[in-house]
């Protein structure tokens, strides 16, 4: 027991983001109960802020290597800014916060159904036209397996997008979400999409 807590008491902060003090193998920030070996559940399972971190260290280790000859050359002091600046000023900067801030879904029985509830929608909020996505052309000859139609528009200051889409292509677009999220490929759910088409889904 004393041993743990000087390890507490040493550990720094990039250790206690990217270690995994109770080696379940999730990283503590993303860990539900960090302490806790016998659940190792992340508090998301799509997103991991360790992994975000990480590839924020990554773009400032590039950016120095940039930034470096060219201080040198000039006689200047250069800075490269830190992860929780990057964070702060990117969420900051967007009045919306996130465009997508707020997720509204419907989900209907055909993709005519969605449609006609999408062009309603569209015309109550009036969502603009740039803000209208119909994914069942946008993305068709691609290979990408997702279909919806989609709008994005602000609600009350915030950036929102509302998802259209029939029940069996959400499950098809749920199950990819979770493969997409974890960098797999999608396109091994191109055969099933297209079936779901051709049957009017």
């Amino acid at each position: 027991m004393p041993r743990r807590r000087r390890r507490r008491k040493g550990m720094t902060n990039k250790q206690y983001i990217h270690g995994d003090y109770d080696g379940d193998g999730v990283a503590n920030i993303d860990d539900k109960r960090p302490f806790d070996k016998k659940k190792a559940g992340r508090v998301n399972p799509e997103v991991s802020l360790s992994k975000t971190f990480k590839y924020i260290d990554k773009r400032r280790r590039a950016a120095k290597k940039i930034a470096r000859p060219i201080a040198k050359k000039h006689g200047m002091k250069y800075r490269i800014k830190g992860p929780y600046s990057i964070i702060n000023k990117l969420v900051r900067s967007n009045p919306q916060v996130s465009g997508d801030m707020i997720g509204l879904r419907k989900e209907t029985t055909t993709r005519t159904k969605a449609k006609v509830a999408w062009k309603k929608f569209n015309k109550k909020r009036g969502v603009p036209r740039s803000g209208q996505d119909n994914k069942y052309k946008t993305l068709k000859g691609s290979s990408n397996p997702y279909r919806a139609f989609h709008s994005d528009f602000t609600l009350g200051g915030f950036g929102a997008e509302a998802q259209f889409r029939t029940k069996k292509f959400g499950k098809l677009n749920d199950e990819m979400h979770i493969v997409h999220k974890n960098k797999g490929n999608t396109k091994k759910f191109l055969p099933r999409s297209k079936k779901l088409i051709k049957r009017g889904y």
